[in-house]
């Protein structure tokens, strides 16, 4: 049976590894280094995503076109408006990023929820 990347798994996975990291670098386990340790994850997992997300919601389709039909002229060495036709950036990456921002979210809380706990327990 084939083993599926869920968000979930993903989130667990880099936890355990935050963890482990957190063991060899600092040789302890506290509330401070697993909030910076995670948040080095989360902040690549939401860069990610939200790059998705802004590429997905259409804001950039304008300007990919534009430079498309530039460098289509450009090639063909013409500058007329003949039959030309992109493909939206925003319809050629999907939803693939909703992934990504899961993740990061999760990570995101965990760190949250360690810095509250390390400002209330141990210091």
């Amino acid at each position: 049976m084939k083993q599926k990347f869920t968000p979930i798994r993903v989130f667990m996975i880099v936890i355990v590894l935050c963890v482990l990291l957190e063991l060899i670098m600092y040789k302890e386990i506290s509330f401070y280094h697993t909030t910076n340790i995670t948040f080095y994850g989360a902040s690549f997992f939401l860069i990610i995503g939200l790059f998705g997300a802004s590429i997905s919601s259409g804001f950039f389709d304008f300007f990919h076109f534009s430079m498309r039909k530039a460098a289509f002229n450009i090639r063909k060495g013409r500058h007329s408006d003949d039959e030309f036709h992109v493909k939206p950036l925003s319809k050629v990456v999907g939803n693939g990023f909703s992934f990504y921002l899961k993740v990061g979210s999760g990570l995101l809380l965990v760190c949250i929820l360690t810095l509250i706990a390390f400002y209330l327990f141990e210091r």
